[in-house]
């Protein structure tokens, strides 16, 4: 199947070639985020999000360009909005701003959680999801562990951890906007 195919049906929502497009392209996003910033933890988050991102707005790919770099370039933006989200990560982001541009016109959970600063409501969100979903989010996000802990505690594989954590904030991001 080429790239092509695989874009074609994950627009159409198949999950599967939306599974083939994450694992096509993770290193390639995971290897340019780690060696802007130097920190797995927070690339493999910003990787995450930056595949909600692509496969929320796959729809607006314009397939006159190369997907890869298409690809790159919100993994690019997602990382400098993370920077300026975090500044305990201590970079500086004048290397980065001649690119700044937002594919993403949707808060992420995290976005939410900050705006409302509602504990209560993330909890009670956190426990409408699926068993499956819930326990890869409190993992990652309550007691923050890393993707090979929760590969190694859950018994799964990496590329499972990533797209269950990719489809729970998913999830979870669509029941924090439906309680509103």
């Amino acid at each position: 199947m080429t790239i092509k195919t695989i874009i074609l049906e994950a627009k159409k929502g198949k999950q599967s070639a939306q599974n083939a497009l994450i694992e096509l392209l993770w290193n390639k996003v995971f290897f340019y985020v780690v060696s802007k910033i130097k920190n797995e933890a927070e690339a493999e988050d910003i990787t995450v999000e930056t595949f909600t991102k692509v496969l929320s707005k796959l729809k607006l790919y314009n397939e006159d360009f190369d997907f890869s770099t298409w690809v790159i370039s919100i993994a690019h933006n997602t990382m400098i909005d993370h920077i300026r989200k975090s500044p305990e990560l201590n970079i500086p982001l004048d290397e980065y701003t001649d690119k700044i541009q937002s594919f993403d016109s949707h808060p992420s959970p995290e976005d939410y959680l900050i705006s409302k600063q509602d504990n209560d409501e993330l909890i009670a969100a956190i426990q409408k999801l699926n068993p499956t979903y819930q326990a890869v989010i409190e993992l990652r996000y309550l007691e923050e562990k890393t993707y090979k802990e929760i590969a190694l505690e859950l018994n799964l594989s990496l590329a499972n951890v990533k797209v269950r954590i990719l489809r729970a904030k998913q999830l979870l991001m669509d029941i924090l906007q439906n309680n509103n």
